[in-house]
């Protein structure tokens, strides 16, 4: 997947979460009360996978470029001791 996408799931997931989050507060449930909630458990599962998500696809972003950074230097010195 691309990082694009992933973020916007993402944002979907985080207003799914809210609208839960204010349906609940509208019942007058406490905030320490959430986690009993099912569906806010579920939505809160989503939201927390796409951020660990974003987080390895930066890695994977860095790492290429880092890769291409290389090549790029050894292109660089093999080039200079022609």
């Amino acid at each position: 997947m691309d990082r694009e996408r992933i973020e916007r799931q993402l944002k979907l997931a985080e207003n799914q979460q809210a609208d839960w989050e204010k349906v609940l507060t509208d019942d007058k449930v406490d905030a320490k009360e959430w986690r009993r909630n099912a569906k806010w458990r579920h939505l809160d599962a989503d939201t927390r996978a796409l951020k660990r998500r974003i987080i390895a696809v930066k890695a994977i972003e860095d790492r290429e470029a880092e890769a291409v950074q290389r090549k790029a230097d050894r292109t660089a010195t093999t080039a200079d001791a022609e």
